[in-house]
């Protein structure tokens, strides 16, 4: 009769939690398990918002091969770096996530596999990113500071949740400092509970093809720059030591100048195929002459107009070509394209936004 007794003992417990309800005196036992209830529920509201498990595990150093990469823009500068870290870099696609306002770049970032949203809090909240690159124009900071003053507006609709892990924010944005963008970003009611590292970047698009080369406000090799940054960005590009007040000028001669670089290989195809070469053998010879130009002022150390000399004979071709240039006052008009892209970076960073 014992044995059969057992299970009429059992079932009052399962019941008990509603018994004690209308007592509103529950045990230890009752209060225990429903905080581990709530305890649970919690974590996977966590788990679905992240969308992964990971992130109650990244409280340390975070490693290359599990970090997760996000963009707060879309335009042709985060294009390239995102094609240059999923082909050089062996980044997962995956672990891309870009924000934009519009879907008009979105959808062909997304094709390559990225995850893609609207919303820029998401990549600090929803995607938990460790790494952010932030790539839009002043203009969108300094419209933070138009409608919040001197306390601005969050670039994020809220500001960026208390991360358990280190953050890697990275500016490509003109015209605006680190501090005003740390502004704009952190919480100002406990800024010191973020774990973060920021730096001002410049970096050409030739990253998309491993080439680039990257100004970065600090010494690459040193202390300053996390070992994880500088391996990732080492991936599709050079690192130089650029000062912060210097980055905008940066900027102009090696973002935009690769711009007029390829100009200039274009109107030396352009000779060469008027002379006769065909066009695809005028373009190739173009760029290998620029090529062993510019590999050979970086391993002489010499001045270009040394260099220069040394390509040049008395009344021979080169030196009637250098005076048809001269004439034309062609190094003016490049120095004059480097000055403009300065001068155009800087209004935009003061045109307000549509």
């Amino acid at each position: 009769m014992a044995d059969q007794e057992k299970p009429t003992e059992e079932k009052p417990k399962a019941e008990a939690p509603e018994e004690k309800k209308a007592d509103e005196k529950p045990t230890e036992e009752t209060k225990t398990d429903s905080k581990d209830e709530k305890k649970e529920e919690k974590k996977d509201k966590k788990e679905s918002k992240s969308g992964s498990k990971s992130s109650t595990k990244r409280k340390g150093k975070v490693d290359l091969s599990e970090a997760k990469i996000g963009f707060l823009g879309a335009g042709k500068t985060a294009d390239a770096i995102i094609r240059g870290l999923i082909q050089y870099g062996k980044v997962d696609p995956k672990r891309i996530h870009v924000s934009a306002k519009t879907t008009k770049n979105l959808e062909t970032i997304k094709q390559k596999g990225c995850h893609i949203t609207k919303r820029n809090y998401d990549i600090f909240a929803k995607y938990d990113c460790d790494i952010v690159f932030l790539c839009f124009h002043g203009s969108v900071i300094k419209e933070c500071y138009k409608i919040g003053g001197s306390r601005p507006h969050p670039l994020t609709t809220n500001f960026i949740p208390n991360m358990k892990h280190p953050l890697y924010v990275l500016s490509l944005v003109s015209g605006v400092k680190l501090d005003q963008i740390r502004a704009c970003l952190l919480n100002p009611e406990h800024p010191d509970k973020y774990m973060i590292e920021m730096h001002r970047l410049s970096i050409s698009t030739a990253c998309a093809y491993g080439l680039g080369i990257t100004a970065i406000d600090v010494e690459p090799d040193s202390k300053k720059c996390s070992p994880l940054i500088r391996d990732m960005l080492s991936t599709i590009s050079k690192l130089e030591y650029i000062p912060e007040s210097q980055m905008d000028s940066a900027c102009a001669l090696g973002g935009n100048g690769l711009a007029f670089v390829y100009y200039f290989i274009n109107s030396l195809a352009d000779g060469a195929f008027k002379m006769g070469l065909n066009r695809q053998t005028a373009t190739k010879f173009a760029a290998k002459t620029v090529q062993c130009a510019a590999l050979t002022l970086l391993e002489s150390g010499k001045h270009p107009s040394e260099l220069k000399d040394s390509c040049t004979s008395p009344s021979g071709p080169a030196i009637y070509g250098i005076h048809v240039l001269d004439k034309a006052d062609v190094a003016s008009g490049v120095a004059g394209a480097v000055e403009a892209a300065h001068k155009r970076a800087k209004e935009l960073a003061e045109e307000l936004p549509n």
